[in-house]
């Protein structure tokens, strides 16, 4: 009986550490703060908060997600194309790979895209598109 309550407590101060279970939900608040800063809107940053905090909780620096959302933001991709663009980028950062890279991937599509005259939703498919071929491409260095 003691050492289940010893585990108990000892489960109740880990978990009530300040940091535990919170930083994606901090981080994610000043990142909001910042993007909001530089024009973002509420209904953006609700559609790419659960992949936002994934990547929050894989260590991606808010240094180094901050330029994707605003790359993807400028280029008006929305919807369901930002959803599954910004989740696409967050899977590539929990499959391993470095967030700077993986912001840089996700960046380069967009751009490329809008320079062939893409709107918002192909935006996000080659945003998408990128991120699956370096994920390939991570997949056959492995072997």
């Amino acid at each position: 009986m003691k050492t289940a309550f010893n585990i108990f407590v000892l489960l109740f101060l880990f978990v009530s550490f300040p940091g535990y279970c919170v930083p994606a939900d901090s981080s994610f608040e000043q990142l909001k703060l910042e993007l909001k800063k530089e024009g973002v809107s509420n209904e953006f940053m609700k559609v790419t908060e659960n992949s936002v905090k994934k990547m929050i909780l894989s260590n991606a620096p808010i240094v180094e997600i901050k330029p994707v959302l605003l790359d993807l933001w400028k280029e008006d991709v929305q919807g369901r194309a930002l959803k599954n663009a910004v989740a696409a980028v967050a899977e590539l950062i929990a499959s391993g790979d470095n967030a700077k890279d993986a912001a840089q991937i996700a960046s380069g599509a967009a751009h490329k895209a809008e320079s062939e005259g893409l709107g918002g939703f192909g935006i996000g498919m080659r945003v998408k598109k990128a991120v699956q071929d370096r994920k390939a491409y991570l997949k056959a260095l492995k072997k």
